[in-house]
């Protein structure tokens, strides 16, 4: 009987040993892609970002709406003890080039983990800006934000910050005289709260509020500029419309550490101005390179959209990594300057290549 009980008691701590020991791991360690149903995608690399847990299929050519749908078919490699839906070997579908592909990776110990699988190509996403998904702050109130979806768009901006105070300085606009199906991008400088004035920005990266929230005297600790990308326009075009506001003013905190300790407001000569700009880096471990540059910088433009293009400037001659696009209605909003009421309207922005 004391044998059986001894055994008995050796299986069950096995058994809870092996259930302590089990993994909970759940990365995905390799995205190849083995067949693809349109041979005219010229896969350059594929990038797992393990940070955001995102894999970037970079696509060296402009994908065209022909392309699409796209079916292909991926080999995945997973921690050890780990399991991926779907699973290696199983085809995905891409409906258009800003699609995205969720997979859940499930370890051992039953802890999931899920990773975008989204198409990087010579073109930004969304850059028509015709997609924006809805921010639920209550049943009763939401605002937009530019994209499809919250964790796959690569536009920010900084609507979660001002949301607290019911302002939003980044929206969806349509202009009548365009065309109700045309949706562009509003964006405007306002007062927020007790802060004089904050200019609205849209942006390639992300904006985090906690970071708003830790640096509120510090608005550039909010932000992460920048997306994966990999090659060398010569210039962006886009079309925009610009409308100074009345007041031009710079706002100085009273105390530099405290966002409501007050302010200082001052007058300033001259008028508010939009910066329109695409930086292009090289980013390798904390070393950041800057490759080339566009900038453009408007007063009041008129009443018509007009369209625009800007050359890039190249200081080297390296491939850039990553590239930051940035509009803002106030060109040194972050550092409190402007004009309430400057409206910045924008729509269209293409990367141009040479042929």
């Amino acid at each position: 009987m004391k044998k059986i009980l001894l055994i008995t008691l050796s299986v069950l701590f096995i058994m809870y040993s092996c259930n302590d020991d089990e993994s909970d791991l759940n990365k995905i360690s390799k995205y190849e892609i083995t067949s693809s149903s349109n041979s005219g995608l010229v896969v350059q690399d594929v990038i797992i970002d393990e940070t955001l847990k995102k894999i970037y299929i970079v696509v060296s050519n402009s994908p065209a709406e022909e392309f699409f749908p796209l079916t292909i078919i991926p080999s995945i490699k997973v921690s050890s003890g780990a399991k991926v839906s779907p699973s290696s070997g199983t085809q995905v579908v891409f409906n258009d080039a800003d699609d995205a592909v969720f997979y859940e990776v499930t370890a051992e110990d039953g802890n999931s983990e899920t990773y975008i699988v989204q198409i990087i190509h010579k073109q930004i996403q969304n850059s028509g800006f015709q997609d924006w998904y809805d921010v639920q702050l209550s049943t009763s109130a939401s605002y937009k934000e530019a994209g499809r979806l919250k964790n796959t768009t690569l536009w920010a901006s900084a609507n979660s910050g001002t949301s607290t105070y019911g302002v939003y300085n980044t929206m969806p606009y349509v202009d009548e005289n365009v065309g109700l199906e045309d949706t562009m991008v509003l964006i405007k400088t306002s007062v927020s709260g007790a802060i004089p004035i904050t200019a609205g920005t849209l942006f390639t990266g992300r904006f985090s509020l906690a970071g708003a929230i830790a640096n509120p005297t510090d608005p550039k600790k909010a932000t992460t500029f920048g997306i994966p990308y990999f090659w060398r326009p010569v210039s962006i075009k886009f079309k925009f419309k610009y409308t100074a506001g009345p007041d031009y003013i710079k706002a100085t905190l009273n105390n530099p550490s405290n966002i409501f300790g007050g302010f200082t407001i001052d007058s300033l000569d001259g008028f508010d101005k939009c910066n329109i700009y695409a930086i292009l880096e090289k980013r390798t471990g904390t070393e950041t390179i800057e490759i080339g540059r566009a900038d453009f910088i408007s007063g009041t433009s008129g009443n018509l959209l007009s369209e625009e293009m800007v050359d890039f400037t190249y200081t080297s001659t390296e491939n850039p990594t990553h590239i930051t696009v940035v509009f803002t209605s106030s060109k040194d909003g972050d550092l409190w300057t402007g004009a309430v009421g400057s409206e910045l309207i924008v729509n269209n922005l293409e990367l141009i290549y040479l042929e």
